[in-house]
């Protein structure tokens, strides 16, 4: 697990007070590693361009380009005029190693069809507004170019066009790597920005990881984060429900229930899945009397059908495929609230049901909720947090699960997405967990069932909500990762896949 920052400047600041760092020697680190970066993936002599802005960012390529100019064939495009003093200083050590400049403005004017490296030091962190003006729309320009083309591409820190909040200008850097510097940072792991990025790789700035996070924590410098610690997942961090005894039974490994309403294949699917992962009895509700008839071989015979809700029910999932009937929709909202200790999974359209508050507020510890992006829009709603549209709701979402835990403490809020996060409120602090393991393979009907079933079946088993909703995620997405197509998965293929891990 890595840690995520949302602002790494005043980390950048507090390394250089507490242990002596000039900027230079942050800057030499920064150009260090772009410079491993370039010389792992390209040969001696191969034509780089350096694009380089004004600030600090420029200056890293400046210096760069100065370390790499006697084995390459540099040229560097000035997309701005030095302006902070390390960009003015760094730019005349290069001006001194010979180095061929180009203006923004005549990049077009030159023999630009054959470099093989495009390094981005244009803006890096802290990048807002777009490409508007005629300088920008030149900056859009090249860089859309840059984009066409056949060569390695590599930013420095963030690609620009990148915003801080993760949103996109009009025109991107599409990195093939980005090198970023310090510490991991969040916009660089939105969902907007998964297509740009490339594989991150994190630079050391001359001092460890571990003392460059935690410089401020003993200094009166503090991190604004909103009261909140955000965390990379990885794929070490992986639990798996392994069985560690042999004198067990079927009801050692707990009773999961999943409702079902009238679209019942979604359950069908939650129940496979929740089955697979460990669950040592999965049980389908439906209270319709004329749910199954002796004809209906829909339903595999491994699991267990029912109208009642099993007296020994371990675990929960409400929502998928369960229509809006309201009789329905009381019945289970009246279990759950009155079986406080029978940890749930709410889903799907469950969430767009104003009863859920009813839950939320008379029970939220336990309750795992699974929004997609307008899920989370009308979950956002109904619980009088505010109305937020779909891309608002992808934008912000780190935010805004942080705001909707505050409110629900003790509620898990797995948020799912290109990048899912995931968030937990708990003595005045929110733990949030972002996963971007998973692929596009997922964006198919019947994943989130999948998910919702992973989720119950732990929690049916045992654990903690917190945990049961990031192994999960982790399972789900890894899985999405082992089919050979892209095109080609199905929730069969990928509770299968799950088996595998």
């Amino acid at each position: 697990m890595q840690r995520v920052f949302k602002d790494t400047r005043i980390l950048d600041a507090a390394c250089q007070k507490n242990f002596l760092l000039s900027e230079d020697v942050m800057m030499e680190n920064a150009a260090s590693a772009l410079e491993s970066e370039i010389r792992l993936n390209s040969k001696n002599g191969e034509k780089i361009f350096v694009f380089c802005g004004g600030g600090n960012n420029g200056a890293d390529g400046y210096a760069l380009a100065r370390r790499i100019s006697g084995d390459y064939a540099i040229k560097i495009v000035q997309c701005a005029k030095p302006k902070s003093n390390m960009c003015i200083f760094q730019f005349e050590r290069a001006k001194n190693c010979g180095i061929e400049f180009i203006e923004l403005e005549n990049f077009f004017n030159q023999r630009i069809d054959d470099f093989d490296v495009a390094i981005d030091c244009i803006f890096g962190s802290g990048f807002y507004g777009d490409f508007l003006d005629e300088k920008g729309k030149l900056i859009a320009k090249v860089l859309d170019f840059i984009n066409d083309s056949n060569c390695l591409k590599i930013a420095c820190d963030v690609p620009t066009g990148i915003r801080a909040d993760g949103s996109l200008a009009l025109s991107v850097f599409r990195a093939d790597s980005t090198v970023t510097m310090g510490a991991q940072k969040l916009c660089l792991y939105s969902d907007f920005a998964k297509d740009y990025v490339g594989k991150i790789k994190l630079c050391n700035l001359g001092i460890s990881r571990e003392l460059f996070e935690t410089c401020t924590e003993n200094s009166n410098d503090k991190i604004k984060e909103n009261s909140s610690k955000t965390y990379l997942l990885e794929e070490g961090d992986l639990i798996l429900p392994h069985r560690n005894k042999t004198f067990v039974n079927k009801g050692s490994f707990g009773c999961a229930c999943i409702a079902c309403g009238k679209m019942k294949g979604a359950a069908i699917i939650a129940a496979k899945a929740c089955f697979s992962f460990g669950a040592g009895l999965v049980t389908i509700v439906n209270r319709n009397e004329n749910f199954v008839d002796e004809n209906d071989f829909s339903f595999p015979p491994e699991l267990l059908i029912s109208k009642e809700i099993p007296l020994k029910i371990t675990s929960l999932a409400l929502g998928m495929g369960l229509g809006f009937d309201e009789d329905t929709i009381k019945f289970y909202v009246g279990f759950i609230i009155n079986n406080p200790k029978i940890p749930v999974v709410l889903d799907a359209d469950i969430l767009y049901s104003p009863y859920i508050t009813q839950i939320l507020e008379q029970r939220p510890e336990g309750c795992v909720l699974t929004p997609h992006p307008k899920e989370f829009s009308s979950l956002l709603e109904i619980c009088s947090l505010g109305k937020y549209s779909i891309e608002e709701c992808i934008l912000n979402r780190v935010e805004l699960a942080q705001k909707f835990c505050e409110k629900y403490e003790g509620a898990v809020l797995l948020a799912k997405g290109s990048n899912p996060i995931i968030c937990r409120y708990s003595k005045n602090e929110a733990l949030i967990f972002v996963n971007t393991l998973g692929s596009n393979s997922l964006a198919k009907g019947g994943s989130g069932d999948v998910l919702s079933g992973l989720i119950c079946s732990l929690l049916a088993q045992g654990w903690d909500s917190l945990d049961a909703a990031k192994n999960a995620s982790l399972a789900h997405s890894l899985a999405s990762t082992r089919i050979k197509n892209d095109f080609a998965l199905t929730p069969q293929k990928l509770i299968e896949k799950i088996c595998e891990l």
